[in-house]
């Protein structure tokens, strides 16, 4: 009997010291990491690509569901966003939005993690479609600076 409450303090030890790890978990993430996520989606829904591309770090990656769905350095995003376009010209995009919700984040140190819940409503050729999936980004801060070193759009329907 004693032992088991021995090692039921030392499981609770254990867990109360692993919670004071170097992993942030409040109810949102720092101002920094939700300001990269609100301009990339505002960026994108804007079509402001000067937005959009000031967001990513310098060695950005960038998948997504359009050919040829992984963007690598140099200048990935830039690569996608033409792409994009391409892809908005043939398919005769008129429209696209991307609404969000702020699901599992986390910040170890200097980088960091999210994952949003997305709906992408399309409108190509007079028809709207909507897209639900996932958008998963990494964070990176350098001298100060957090930026999005990655993102992963993850389609569910």
């Amino acid at each position: 009997m004693a032992l088991a409450v021995v090692a039921c303090g030392t499981l609770s030890v254990a867990l109360a010291n692993e919670s004071e790890s170097s992993t942030t978990m409040t109810n949102k993430p720092p101002a920094e990491i939700l300001a990269l996520i609100e301009n990339h989606i505002k960026g994108f829904n804007t079509q402001d690509d000067k937005l959009l591309l000031s967001v990513f770090g310098d060695t950005a990656i960038i998948i997504d569901g359009i050919a040829p769905y992984r963007w690598m350095n140099p200048n990935g995003p830039a690569k996608w966003l033409a792409d994009v376009a391409k892809w908005r010209m043939a398919l005769g995009v008129t429209y696209e939005h991307l609404a969000y919700k702020l699901g599992l984040w986390m910040v170890e140190g200097d980088a960091a993690y999210a994952v949003i819940d997305g709906t992408l409503t399309v409108t190509l050729k007079g028809q709207t479609v909507e897209r639900r999936g996932t958008l998963a980004y990494t964070f990176a801060k350098h001298g100060g600076e957090w930026k999005i070193e990655s993102q992963a759009w993850g389609r569910i329907t």
